[in-house]
């Protein structure tokens, strides 16, 4: 046995656990904000900088704990021996904040996983102090007034799985740092004024299901790489100044359900891999420069329910495998180059709403077919080279309302069935041979507000509408 301890030492050894203990209490003001009372006052101090108090932020009082503030969320974290309270989650969509980002001290919030301040009227720049939320994984700051470039900062955000800043007033480039976003699912920039080209780093983002960068001013063409994101469920680029042909490497994205490019400066053909996406519901190249035949292969996205190809410089017949597109709502072909009768075959997409082949050089008669079509809505076929009747198989489309045959070589009279439309509001017939009388029963459904018979040989009684 050694020596008894003296009383000094004994002291000592008493007081080692309560020193241990006072310092891992005063450690939370030496760890970047772990301490929740930091968090509580960088929360009150952004409150204080607004123009007015949304009521949401009424219980945002410096008497209350932060986790029980409207549109506050903590979490508690291991820390240490410890597992404090953080601030975890900010929830104020359409809370009618007014003011900006940069008054926030994001560094004194460093476990903010998900913000929600979509819908409200902050101002200003996106700030790159942003980037020191390591934990971020969810950014919803769309429909705002956000200005000002996107920081390149936002990159360092690696555990970012959805961004959203669509319906801002952003300019200048995407950064080609959000390639470093390996996680991010959503990237949704919509409706802003995002200009140059989609950055070829965008593909290294596997993880993408959707992409929205509709309605900016980017340019240039699609990136190669986009054809890497083999998760992808969605592709938005519609409303921009994309220019070059559609890239055959979106054909590798075996999931896609949405593909809308329309109104951009496209060219060249419509690629014939894309017609491999057979889980495509909606594709939409309208308002571009595409040129060339439909491809007959697109009658294997046999999921697809709209297909929109108008306003370009297609050529060509229709082709007939477009009849194997039994889900389709919507074909729209308006203000092609589309040469050759309307196939037959067309008549078996029972579940077809709008029909749009106006605009082209298609010939031949209208097939009786398209009668059979009973759920049919618009029916739009004018300014074409369409010659012969008008098939009396019309009469069994009874949900048909806007009929639109105007501008062709139509003969003969028109169909007594025609009285049987019960819910057509428009029939424009003008600039064709019809002759013969109206059928006295046309207006007996009531809903007809529209009709058009000039520059026909019509003749006999009628009663108007």
């Amino acid at each position: 046995m050694g020596a008894p301890l003296t009383p000094l030492l004994y002291l000592c050894l008493l007081l080692v656990p309560c020193l241990l203990l006072l310092e891992e209490a005063h450690a939370p003001s030496r760890h970047g904000g772990i301490s929740l009372r930091s968090q509580h006052m960088a929360l009150l101090h952004w409150k204080a900088t607004l123009a007015s108090l949304p009521p949401q932020m009424t219980s945002w009082q410096e008497n209350i704990s932060p986790c029980n503030w409207t549109g506050i969320m903590c979490t508690a974290v291991r820390h240490g021996r410890r597992r404090p309270w953080v601030v975890t989650d900010i929830s104020l969509p359409d809370a009618g904040i007014h003011g900006t980002l940069g008054e926030l001290n994001f560094s004194a919030l460093p476990f903010l996983a998900y913000i929600n301040l979509h819908n409200n009227s902050l101002y200003g720049v996106l700030p790159a102090s942003i980037s020191s939320l390591s934990q971020l994984s969810y950014l919803d700051l769309s429909f705002n007034h956000l200005k000002g470039q996107i920081p390149s900062e936002i990159g360092d955000l690696q555990n970012l799985r959805q961004l959203g800043l669509s319906f801002n007033r952003l300019t200048g480039l995407i950064p080609a740092s959000l390639g470093n976003l390996t996680m991010l699912t959503d990237l949704v920039i919509h409706q802003n004024m995002i200009s140059g080209p989609i950055p070829e780093e965008i593909g290294r983002l596997v993880n993408l299901q959707i992409i929205q960068l509709s309605n900016n001013t980017l340019g240039g063409l699609i990136p190669k790489t986009l054809g890497n994101l083999t998760q992808l469920n969605d592709l938005l680029l519609f409303g921009n100044q994309l220019s070059g042909h559609i890239p055959k490497e979106l054909g590798r994205l075996v999931h896609l359900q949405i593909l809308d490019l329309s109104s951009n400066d496209f060219s060249g053909p419509i690629p014939i891999s894309i017609t491999n996406l057979t889980n495509m519901n909606q594709l939409f190249l309208l308002e571009n420069e595409v040129t060339g035949l439909i491809p007959p292969e697109l009658g294997n996205l046999n999921m697809l329910n709209r297909l929109h190809l108008k306003r370009n410089q297609i050529t060509g017949p229709m082709p007939p495998e477009l009849a194997n597109l039994t889900m389709l709502n919507e074909l729209s072909l308006y203000a092609n180059r589309i040469t050759g009768p309307i196939p037959t075959e067309l008549g078996i997409l029972l579940n077809l709403q709008v029909l749009a082949l106006s605009s082209n050089q298609i010939s031949g008669s209208i097939p009786k077919s398209l009668g059979n079509i009973t759920k049919l809505v618009t029916l739009q076929l004018f300014d074409n080279q369409i010659t012969g009747s008008i098939p009396k198989t019309f009469g069994k489309l009874q949900s048909i309302q806007h009929i639109q045959i105007s501008g062709n070589k139509l003969s003969g009279s028109l169909p007594r069935e025609f009285g049987d439309l019960i819910s057509l509001v428009q029939l424009d017939m003008s600039n064709n041979s019809l002759s013969g009388p109206l059928p006295a029963n046309i207006c007996s459904g009531g809903r007809l507000q529209y009709l058009n018979v000039l520059s026909n040989m019509f003749n006999g009684p009628f009663q108007g509408v």
